[in-house]
């Protein structure tokens, strides 16, 4: 096996890996939420809806967080590209016609 191969693979496992856990970690919240909404049985008793919305807005706030640092590395990546192809053109490897 390349040792390029090998780097793809330990990747691929690393990324296997988090979508576990983010699964188990999503399944563990919702869990949490269906077990709240169960002790919500009487009309006087709103704490547990309250604590349902509060962790839903706390994970909406997370995912959006999340949203916003993929949207930064994506920035930071664009702007590599464009390094690199300036690069490139300046050393001749490659024709400023060429288009990314």
């Amino acid at each position: 096996m390349e040792p390029h191969s090998q780097w793809q693979d330990r990747i691929k496992m690393t990324r296997k890996d988090d979508i576990k856990a983010e699964k188990n970690h999503h399944t563990r919240w919702a869990e949490e939420i269906r077990i709240r909404n169960a002790r919500y049985s009487e009309d006087s008793n709103w704490y547990p809806f309250v604590q349902n919305i509060e962790d839903v807005l706390e994970r909406i706030s997370e995912v959006s967080q999340r949203f916003d640092d993929l949207e930064n590395e994506i920035g930071e990546v664009r702007g590599m590209v464009k390094n690199l192809r300036k690069i490139l053109i300046k050393l001749e490897v490659i024709d400023d016609r060429f288009i990314l």
